[in-house]
């Protein structure tokens, strides 16, 4: 029987989490004709920190999953 790939769990909460933080700092960097203060350029960084963990935890999950398939 050949085993199913699976995504990470963690890895697709972690990529949605960073979809949200993405929306919420464009609010904040494009509120005020676009005067970016440090907390819009916070949640920036912490959305890009989330989803690129989130992208690594996804990738080895799929790595993994094609590993153990051959």
């Amino acid at each position: 029987m050949r085993a199913r790939r699976r995504l990470d769990p963690l890895g697709l909460w972690l990529c949605g989490l960073a979809a949200l933080g993405l929306a919420r700092a464009w609010l904040y960097l494009v509120r005020d004709a676009g005067s970016a203060g440090a907390v819009g350029w916070i949640w920036f960084g912490g959305a890009l920190l989330l989803g690129a963990t989130g992208l690594a935890l996804l990738m080895r999950g799929l790595r993994a999953g094609h590993r153990r398939q051959d």
